[in-house]
C-alpha cells in the first residue's frame, strides 16, 4: 500500500477538525504531551468521515437535484458548466457498450474509463479534489451537529458554522 501526501493530508485535516469538535465534546482537555496520538487518532477519523461521506453520497445528490454525471448526460447545465454535445457524447457513449439500454451511471462509467486510461491528465487531481469535498463538507455537517448540540445556547457558534 502506497500513501501519497493527499492520502495523508485528505483524511488529516477534517480528521482534526473532527478531533478539535469531538475533544471538548467529550469533556477532555487537550494536552501537548499527545500529539502523536492525536494525529493517528485524527487520520482514523479522517478515514471514517471518508467512508461516511461515500454513503452521504446518494443523500447529497437528492440535496442537489441529483447526481451531476446524470445531469450532463441528459443535458442539464449544472451552474457554471454546460455540455452542448450531450447527444453526440451520449451516442458516442452509447456505441462503446453492448446494452442498447445503457443506463446513464453505465455510460458515465464507460467515459471514467476511457478518460482515466489516457496519461498525464488532471483527472486523478479532479477525483482527489472531489473526494476531499466530499469528506470536508460531511466533516462540517457532523461538526456542526456536536457544536450546536453542546453549545445551543452560544451565539458564537451559529456564527461559526
Amino acid at each position: 500500500m502506497n500513501f501519497k501526501a493527499y492520502d495523508i493530508l485528505s483524511s488529516l485535516i477534517p480528521g482534526f477538525i473532527m478531533l478539535i469538535v469531538l475533544i471538548p465534546f467529550l469533556g477532555l482537555e487537550y494536552k501537548n504531551d499527545y500529539v502523536i496520538g492525536y494525529t493517528a487518532i485524527a487520520f482514523l477519523l479522517g478515514y471514517v468521515l471518508n467512508t461516511l461521506g461515500s454513503w452521504l453520497e446518494d443523500f447529497y445528490y437528492l440535496t442537489w437535484g441529483g447526481k451531476p454525471s446524470d445531469k450532463l448526460l441528459d443535458g442539464k447545465s449544472i451552474w457554471k458548466i454546460k455540455i452542448y454535445n450531450h447527444s453526440s457524447i451520449k451516442a458516442h457513449l452509447q456505441t462503446k457498450t453492448q446494452n442498447v439500454n445503457a443506463s446513464n451511471d453505465e455510460l458515465f462509467s464507460i467515459a471514467l474509463r476511457i478518460a482515466f486510461s489516457q496519461k498525464d491528465t488532471r483527472l486523478e487531481d479532479f477525483s482527489n479534489i472531489y473526494a476531499f469535498s466530499r469528506t470536508m463538507l460531511t466533516c462540517v455537517l457532523l461538526s456542526s451537529i456536536i457544536l450546536i448540540t453542546n453549545y445551543y445556547d452560544d451565539w458564537k457558534v451559529y456564527l461559526s458554522i
